[in-house]
């Protein structure tokens, strides 16, 4: 049960309020240590080959509006260079550290078996919740699997005492303002530097605390994210104004007791409605109303499709769905989770239709 606990991210704020209260108190000390191969970014070397598999939708009684089978693109658009000249680095999974803000930071790195140094792929960063882990997420997320399909690299960064400064939210990271989205754009340059990144397709995703960060991140840094897809995670911050549209993908739970649907928990994060409103606005969708483009069982998904610079808006909400990632492990006891999309799927092939203009 203490294991369950620890990995219900916000679960705390709603039953214990301790965002208020010191984490390393209530949970000990982060666990970047415990991460698979611990090693800086250019410490490993190698050679990484096979081919890029599609990436498969999932199945709903309605069309996707971004559809299934979207493979990784080898770049050479809008300025991303068609081909690198990087050092080879092997497939698999390792922990690397970067310097920021005077402190080393850690991620979990996950490389596809196809990924080819000389061919820029695309990137996802996923960000943990609160009182979690990068090695939780990526559990949680099941995102690994979706993003070895699709031949993409996804990183899975890991906050200080397992906390991000998303803003109003949590705990220790936002009251003494964490510089967490620096940390972010450090991460970010030395994944450039050391992988054959295509620049056009680097996206934010992020389950509760994670997911009020990825929010956050398109807010300060949109000329870096082709597009976000926060889970449970709703803007948890007042000042945004983000340089370009943004497409977004989101999903939640109505019967979501940790970070609620219609707003107003703890956590001080915005409703999905006006989370959806802002993004939707700052798009400049001319949609009167969002249409329908996925529905199977408690899921639902309706998608604002006519907005600027080929941006969409597209919220997935699951009817009676607790504080979960739909489609993945459990968070713990957060819920109700669905198996009737697949979260990180849907959100991959939501991605890869929207690279940067």
């Amino acid at each position: 049960m203490k294991r369950r606990l620890l990995a219900s991210g916000l679960f705390c704020l709603a039953v214990l309020a301790c965002g208020s209260s010191d984490e390393s108190a209530l949970h000990g000390p982060a666990k970047d240590a415990g991460m698979d191969g611990s090693a800086g970014m250019g410490a490993a070397a190698g050679q990484a080959g096979g081919a890029s598999a599609g990436a498969g939708g999932q199945g709903g009684t309605a069309a996707s509006s971004t559809g299934g089978g979207a493979g990784a693109p080898e770049g050479g658009a809008g300025g991303t260079p068609a081909t690198c000249s990087v050092a080879a680095l092997p497939a698999g999974t390792t922990t690397i550290t970067v310097k920021s803000s005077g402190q080393d930071r850690s991620a979990r790195m996950v490389i596809p078996k196809s990924y080819d140094a000389s061919k820029p792929v695309p990137l996802v960063l996923v960000f943990h919740g609160y009182t979690e882990s990068a090695t939780a997420i990526e559990n949680i997320s099941q995102m690994t699997p979706v993003a070895e399909k699709a031949g993409v690299i996804v990183v899975y960064p890991q906050g200080i005492l397992n906390a991000w400064n998303a803003g109003k939210c949590c705990g220790v990271a936002s009251t003494s303002n964490r510089p967490d989205v620096q940390f972010v754009v450090d991460l970010l340059d030395s994944l450039e530097q050391q992988l054959c990144i295509d620049k056009k397709r680097i996206y934010a995703a992020g389950f509760s605390n994670g997911g009020m960060l990825s929010n956050r991140l398109a807010c300060e840094l949109s000329t870096r994210f082709a597009a976000i897809g926060p889970v449970a995670g709703p803007l948890a911050i007042d000042a945004c104004a983000p340089q370009r549209p943004m497409p977004m993908i989101e999903f939640h739970g109505t019967g979501d007791f940790v970070v609620p649907y219609d707003g107003g928990g703890l956590s001080g994060a915005k409703s999905v409605k006006e989370n959806v409103d802002f993004w939707q606005k700052n798009a400049w969708c001319t949609d009167g109303t969002p249409g329908e483009t996925y529905k199977k069982g408690d899921v639902t998904c309706a998608s604002y499709s006519q907005c600027k610079e080929g941006a969409a808006v597209e919220l997935c909400t699951v009817e009676g769905g607790g504080h979960q990632w739909p489609g993945g492990k459990s968070a713990g006891p957060g819920g109700k989770l669905t198996q009737d999309v697949n979260g990180s799927q849907r959100m991959l092939d939501f991605f890869l239709a929207h690279p940067m203009p």
